[in-house]
């Protein structure tokens, strides 16, 4: 007896994979493509090809025809996302014409100091031209010494009020410099602003309140904003409410090999009887020309798959909670018109009210400079006294200082109304785009 022994076979293998995979927008599907591909050595004579090449190809859908189908999660996170970007936009312009306000009334400010320095210095002169002409007075028995002093005590008086209102227009223009140019005010900065407006009264038309509301409601970001979130819940319901669907997804696949080779050279105890056997030889290239050119074996699948999920609890809660949430958005709405509403009428009372306010200050300032011209006249006949004449003084420059504040009232009152009414941008030719592209 004898045995036949048999060395032993060996064989490696080399392969790899890759594939892309795409969601359907709006749909929720999914288009998968994979691509496969193996390089195989053998010694085992049963194997007709050594080395052998094989690659496939692999197109697949899967795609939710009840659960996910539109309403997706994808899908949802892309509306509420973009949704969220536009509220953020909204709240950006918010911020923006709350600057631009505030630059305003800053600079208006600065404007008034600018007065108030402009008045306290024509006081100073006044005061010291009648110190001078008590001095006269004195020198030649007219007055008294108690009257000169009295002069020199306005004039001390008047310089106190330059000192203070020169100090306050500094603080206005560093204020104003902070606000506009940001970081560029630095402990030696030297930049002064020299406002160019003229702040004289001119009477702005009469506001028409309807118009002005219905402005209001079509230009304001926070409005805006606030319907933002109820298109979020919205969608965030529509979600919710999908989710409540059993599921049914199909899932097709199509996939297409190809074999190429070289013959084994291990001898083969069979006989080769199928006919690819000596014509597919080649290399790893040539496989692909299997797939549709040379009948290549393929396969066509298609799976459903059901799930009808039991209670569904969570579901039917989160559709529950995403009601609330937009009712309380829509409810929002309401009371955000209503402040819109009681903000544009309080601002157009305002203008009206420091319209008012600046004429009636003129004529008080009239009034208060006929007076001391009257009282300066009486002091050159000897009947009156330079204690009357700074009291006039005094009474003039506080009309002065009224008017300024009234016609600074009157000009914020003015941007005021053009903020409640969403206008400030616009009328000041500012735009959002340009303002983010700074950043």
């Amino acid at each position: 007896n004898g045995f036949v022994t048999s060395a032993p076979t060996e064989s490696d293998q080399l392969g790899g994979e890759a594939g892309l995979a795409a969601l359907i927008p709006y749909w929720g599907g999914a288009l998968t493509l994979d691509f496969d591909g193996n390089k195989a050595h053998t010694t085992n004579p049963i194997e007709t090809l050594s080395p052998k090449y094989g690659s496939g190809l692999t197109l697949g859908l899967n795609a939710p025809l009840l659960r996910g189908l539109i309403w997706n999660e994808p899908w949802t996170q892309v509306k509420i996302s973009r949704l969220a970007y536009e509220g953020q936009i909204d709240n950006f312009t918010t911020s923006v014409m709350d600057t631009v306000f505030s630059i305003i009334n800053d600079y208006w400010v600065l404007v008034a100091r600018q007065e108030e320095v402009r008045v306290a210095e024509k006081s100073l002169e006044s005061n010291q031209a009648l110190l001078d002409q008590t001095k006269v007075q004195y020198e030649v028995g007219v007055v008294s010494k108690v009257e000169v002093i009295q002069a020199e005590a306005g004039v001390a008086n008047s310089e106190f009020n330059l000192i203070l209102s020169r100090n306050d227009y500094m603080n206005s223009q560093d204020k104003l410099i902070a606000s506009v140019l940001g970081r560029q005010l630095q402990s030696t900065t030297t930049l002064r602003f020299n406002p160019t407006d003229n702040p004289a009264y001119t009477k702005a038309p009469p506001v028409d309140l309807e118009e002005a509301v219905a402005t209001a409601f079509k230009l304001r970001p926070e409005l805006a904003a606030a319907y933002k979130q109820i298109e979020t819940g919205e969608v965030a319901l529509r979600f919710a409410k999908n989710q409540r669907l059993p599921r049914l997804d199909v899932n097709v696949r199509y996939r297409t090999l190809g074999t190429t080779g070289e013959k084994n050279p291990v001898d083969s105890p069979f006989p080769c009887t199928n006919p690819p056997c000596p014509s597919n030889t080649g290399n790893f290239g040539d496989t692909f020309g299997y797939y549709y050119d040379q009948g290549g074996p393929d396969e066509i699948s298609a799976v459903a798959l059901v799930s009808i999920p039991l209670g569904n609890t969570t579901a039917r809660k989160n559709v529950s909670k995403a009601r609330i949430q937009l009712r309380q958005s829509k409810s929002q709405i309401t009371r955000l018109e209503q402040q819109i509403i009681v903000s544009v009428r309080r601002a157009a009372r305002g203008l009206l009210a420091s319209a008012g306010g600046v004429e009636a200050a003129e004529r008080r300032r009239i009034a208060a400079a006929e007076q001391l011209r009257a009282e300066q006249i009486r002091l050159e006949h000897g009947e009156s006294t330079p204690f009357d004449v700074l009291q006039r003084e005094r009474d003039l420059v506080d009309a002065e200082s009224q008017k300024i504040g009234a016609l600074r009232a009157y000009r914020v009152s003015q941007a005021t109304l053009q903020r409640e009414e969403g206008t400030i941008l616009g009328d000041r030719n500012v735009v959002i785009e340009q303002v983010r592209r700074l950043d």
